[in-house]
């Protein structure tokens, strides 16, 4: 039987090389290589479950529109009851094998997504003026500071957005919105790239 091999990379094939990934003076647009993502589900409430999460992962859990990291590990709240926790790719199933410990014997579970997602790396100067071309949200520092993370639409997607750092953000839409979120973001970053508005 053939081994089967994880795609890196989704919109390659789609992108038009001379444009993406984009790389301009105010403006950096990419995608981000394939990472292992765990969905989480339990009770924010239940103090055992915190704690065996926290001993999993290392991390606490974040609270509503925030996220936590760790070395190459991120936990990122997603929804009253959900999480997302991002790992490398290559250590995906001991982390899933720790959280799915975890969750043994509560009303909670991990569930492996990683294929499911596709992830941006949107960074510079312009970064955020990029971003408000496709959310209404509000991107100042007070409204949206380091370590946010919303789950809104974008694009006219549904999308999480997290704030790593200040003129960075992720960008995670559902994979079978990778080819149409790749033109939209080459076009919305036009302008930003002298000789391209």
């Amino acid at each position: 039987m053939a081994k089967l091999e994880a795609a890196i990379y989704v919109t390659r094939q789609w992108a038009p090389p001379e444009r993406f990934p984009v790389r301009g003076p105010t403006l950096c647009v990419d995608e981000q290589p394939l990472g292992g993502i765990v969905r989480l589900q339990g009770d924010a409430h239940d103090a055992d479950f915190a704690e065996a999460i926290g001993d999993a992962t290392g991390l606490a859990l974040p609270t509503p529109e925030r996220f936590a990291t760790r070395g190459e590990t991120c936990l990122a709240w997603s929804g009253p009851t959900e999480w997302l926790y991002f790992c490398p790719l290559d250590d995906e199933q001991a982390h899933l094998r720790a959280l799915c410990a975890a969750c043994d014997g509560r009303f909670a579970t991990a569930t492996l997504i990683s294929d499911s997602r596709t992830g941006f790396l949107v960074s510079g100067a312009d970064s955020a003026s990029l971003l408000a071309k496709g959310s209404a949200i509000d991107f100042s520092s007070v409204a949206c500071p380091i370590g946010r993370v919303v789950t809104t639409r974008f694009a006219g997607l549904p999308t999480m957005l997290l704030h790593q750092g200040n003129n960075d953000y992720l960008v995670y839409v559902d994979a079978s919105y990778a080819a149409f979120l790749v033109h939209w973001l080459i076009d919305a970053a036009s302008e930003f790239l002298p000789g391209q508005a």
